[in-house]
């Protein structure tokens, strides 16, 4: 007989094809990157399997940090968030434009040069890209 931990039948496994299917079709590249990165960042720091509370957790936490922070590995340091950048440059632009970040003066982002600007863009995505997946994965604002 073998036994088995009572968590594998109530912590809903980690399935990328799964997420896929839940989430929206717009920003897709841009938030199935994210999803893999933070599912990866989390086997890092973790022994056992990454499951969809771990996910949701994550991007709770990463949520009331704020767009500075520097939870996804691959996405932490400036050069590194300039190469997010232009990997996923389409979905970006159009979800900055989306949320009316574009709009505003680089000034009152708080940001004064051309570089900056796409590093504190990029960060702000990351952000609302989040809180689209929470909302598409776990029906949370």
């Amino acid at each position: 007989m073998k036994i088995e931990k009572y968590t594998n039948y109530v912590v809903e496994k980690l399935d990328l094809n799964d997420i896929k299917e839940r989430m929206g079709d717009k920003y897709g590249e841009l938030k199935n990157g994210l999803i893999t990165m933070m599912e990866e960042s989390l086997k890092s720091s973790k022994e056992d399997n990454v499951n969809m509370i771990d996910i949701e957790n994550f991007i709770g936490d990463y949520i009331s940090s704020g767009k500075d922070a520097s939870m996804i590995d691959g996405i932490i340091e400036d050069n590194d968030i300039f190469n997010f950048y232009l990997k996923y440059q389409s979905d970006i632009d159009e979800l900055l434009n989306d949320t009316k970040y574009m709009d505003a003066s680089p000034k009152s982002n708080g940001v004064y040069s051309l570089y900056d600007v796409v590093i504190d863009g990029t960060k702000q995505s990351v952000l609302e890209s989040l809180k689209i997946i929470r909302k598409d994965l776990f029906k949370k604002k």
